[in-house]
């Protein structure tokens, strides 16, 4: 049966940048195009600084770090929590919300408002499980959508295998046209925000699930190598 056609008009405008389904041509390495479908900056944070356990402070100008403690909205407005709101069809068709539920320490060439993930702030996530743990919800969100499943074992070892619904998310996630896929680009931004947020583990059993799904002959032959030097990220500051 052919699945009807998706109706973006129908998703409040609050949510963000909505962009028609487009493909890209290339690998993963950086952010696509469709990553960056934002319209003007709205409202930001008024971030005071934080103290670091080394003494000293970090400039947050986004409000990241508010965002992330749930005390502060992105530049739309948008709290974290709305974010995780989102069902599949507002996560393929939003694509102004990854750079913040995944930020990097990369200027973002198609998102003038994405949020910096600085050395200094790189570091408060490091040092802070409660903050760590909220970027593991999001990549269990984000899984789900990819039709992934994030696992805990009976030791707490985190996993990341193929869900139950896999087959339901092919067509948006898995499917490249023109030799890539936004939602591989997508992926490259996790594995980069896992490793410079000190999450290792976590980003080390993501990136041995996108390596099973390339054995078992999922086509992203573009994306993988670009996930392979993704995956070696780590933090960016100095000890």
């Amino acid at each position: 049966s052919v699945r009807p056609p998706r109706a973006p008009t129908s998703l409040s405008p609050f949510m963000g940048a909505l962009c028609p389904r487009r493909a890209h041509a290339g690998g993963a390495a950086m952010e696509g195009p469709s990553d960056g479908c934002s319209a003007p900056s709205g409202v930001g944070n008024k971030a005071t600084p934080r103290v670091l356990s080394s003494g000293g402070t970090v400039r947050d100008p986004d409000g990241l770090l508010a965002f992330f403690r749930g005390t502060g909205k992105d530049n739309r407005g948008r709290t974290l929590e709305m974010m995780r709101d989102f069902d599949h069809n507002a996560m393929e068709v939003i694509h102004d919300y990854i750079q913040w539920f995944f930020p990097t320490d990369e200027v973002s060439r198609f998102n003038m408002n994405a949020p910096m993930l600085s050395p200094e702030i790189q570091r408060v996530f490091v040092e802070d499980p409660a903050l760590q743990q909220q970027l593991r919800l999001n990549l269990e969100k984000f899984c789900d959508f990819l039709g992934l499943e994030l696992k805990r074992g009976a030791g707490k070892e985190i996993a990341v295998g193929i869900g139950p619904h896999f087959q339901e998310r092919v067509e948006d996630c898995w499917v490249g046209m023109y030799g890539g896929n936004h939602n591989w680009l997508r992926i490259s931004r996790v594995l980069m925000c896992l490793g410079r947020c000190g999450m290792p583990e976590e980003q080390q059993a993501f990136h041995a699930c996108l390596e099973e799904l390339h054995k078992q002959g999922v086509n992203c032959d573009s994306a993988i190598i670009h996930w392979r030097q993704r995956a070696k990220t780590v933090p960016a500051f100095s000890e």
